[in-house]
């Protein structure tokens, strides 16, 4: 393998073996510079959330750390929600234990 094929397969994270089986050359290229493009990408979304993060106000974070959630498609928890036929079974519970 010369030096550009071995630099090729560090980038993608494949061994030498699954390069030369899985990669023809015509498309490597192509390959290379998608994967470049994906790299750039995530390192001005890094870029972005880090400078947002020293120069904005706390809401405005949160909604942008919000939507970025949404749309990496990760749902917030939902809220608990307070069950009162639960609680009451629970607190009849405790007073026949105390008896």
């Amino acid at each position: 393998m010369d030096e550009f094929m071995i630099d090729a397969a560090v980038r993608l994270g494949k061994t030498q073996a699954e390069f030369e089986r899985g990669y023809y050359v015509m498309d490597l290229l192509d390959v290379l510079d998608a994967d470049k493009r994906v790299k750039a990408g995530e390192l001005l979304s890094d870029l972005n959330t880090a400078t947002m993060a020293q120069t904005t106000n706390v809401d405005a974070y949160r909604k942008y750390a919000e939507s970025l959630q949404q749309t990496a498609g990760f749902s917030a928890p939902d809220k608990p929600q307070f069950d009162r036929k639960g609680f009451e079974q629970l607190r009849d519970m405790m007073r026949a234990g105390m008896r």
